[in-house]
């Protein structure tokens, strides 16, 4: 399947090395050679780049490692189409984005959703997928959710596990849902499978920086650490701040921090 990155941060840093360790994945020495893309928040802005081609040889990627992009949060995605008809097309790239309440969305997803288009609790409305994957799909409906609830205002994060802890919870019960969701300011990771995080922190010399890192596989030989399966973590300025498990009522637990 996909691989997935994420970076949330204090202050705004690069990702140069991680970046230089993932894309080698992308068709070189892992399978996901279908796509890349990586988006970087200004703000409630992201910018974003995508390729429907091998991360391991685009060059545009290659720069990207090689300067200072700097940001608090960043998504990235390298693709292994999932069936492999949803071909390559620049549509069907992951990072995904959409505008609600004044602000970029991104969203990037590791898994597979059978029959998410044909299951009436996963009807659209005014969020619609311009490719063909069942990610865009669930990122529609994801963002439906949360445009409803909150009538186009900003959430805190603990409102956004609220809203968000029944769709991930219908959406597990079709498949692979492992996914990164960003608004510019909180980084939400979910998986029911396979997602892993570290966390650094810089204390010297007054930096008093603190950077979470997320890879679908570790990334260095450090001790990450993987996800609880189907939990919501969500984390600001490179720290968690709410952590909810998307179980059946009635066994639900959660902890805010």
């Amino acid at each position: 399947m996909c691989e997935l990155f994420g970076m949330s941060a204090r202050y705004p840093t690069n990702v140069n090395h991680s970046l230089a360790l993932l894309r080698p994945r992308g068709g070189q020495i892992g399978p996901h050679a279908d796509g890349w893309g990586v988006a970087f928040y200004e703000g409630r802005a992201a910018r974003i780049f995508k390729e429907p081609t091998p991360a391991a040889e685009s060059r545009c990627l290659a720069f990207i490692a090689e300067n200072d992009y700097q940001s608090s949060v960043v998504i990235g995605h390298i693709r292994k189409a999932n069936p492999a008809k949803v071909g390559r097309t620049a549509a069907n790239t992951h990072p995904f984005s959409r505008e609600l309440g004044g602000r970029s969305w991104v969203f990037a997803h590791n898994g597979k959703l059978p029959g998410i288009r044909e299951d009436p609790r996963f009807a659209l409305g005014r969020f619609q997928p311009i490719g063909e994957t069942d990610s865009e799909h669930a990122f529609c409906f994801l963002l439906n959710q949360i445009a409803e609830a909150s009538k186009d205002h900003w959430l805190e994060a603990e409102a956004l596990a609220m809203v968000l802890h029944a769709p991930l919870l219908a959406l597990s019960e079709l498949g692979i849902l492992n996914l990164l969701l960003s608004d510019g300011s909180h980084l939400l990771a979910f998986a029911n499978t396979n997602l892993h995080q570290i966390q650094r922190v810089c204390m010297e010399h007054e930096c008093n920086q603190r950077v979470i890192l997320l890879a679908t596989a570790p990334l260095t030989a450090e001790s990450w650490v993987a996800l609880p399966s189907a939990q919501l973590d969500i984390f600001v300025h490179g720290e968690l701040v709410v952590s909810r498990a998307c179980q059946p009522s009635g066994t639900e637990s959660e902890q805010v921090g």
